[in-house]
């Protein structure tokens, strides 16, 4: 249960440090070579420091209106660890309005003790507009 906390707890970190535009505190739970899969998974972005500027990029071209995570679901096996963290999102890029709910999916490893994030995709879609 230890662990699922703690996993929580970065989770939460990395969304407040998001949310308030300070980008370089997510690197601290991020490994030196985390893999990410961009949406649709067709791709792979390799490296922390690619990792951390992402968020910031989103931030340069998109305004985020809403952002509302849910408890991210964690099994843990050994020494490593999946996340599945919801979220609601409405933002604006480009004059054009959006609003989709999903999900996270982030892979932990745990080395000298810490929980670092070593693998990334996010998985999300449209909500329906009223």
């Amino acid at each position: 249960m230890e662990d699922i906390r703690e996993i929580r707890d970065i989770v939460a970190a990395i969304n407040q440090a998001w949310v308030t535009g300070d980008y370089d505190a997510i690197g601290q739970y991020v490994a030196e070579q985390v893999v990410m899969a961009p949406p649709g998974l067709d791709g792979r972005v390799f490296g922390r420091d690619a990792y951390v500027a992402s968020f910031r990029q989103f931030a340069e071209v998109a305004r985020t209106h809403l952002f509302s995570p849910g408890v991210p679901r964690v099994d843990v096996i050994g020494n490593t660890a999946v996340a599945a963290c919801p979220f609601t999102i409405g933002y604006e890029l480009e004059g054009v309005s959006y609003r989709e709910k999903g999900s996270d999916l982030l892979v932990f490893a745990r080395a000298v003790g810490q929980w670092k994030i070593v693998w990334r995709t996010v998985l999300s879609e449209p909500e329906p507009q009223e």
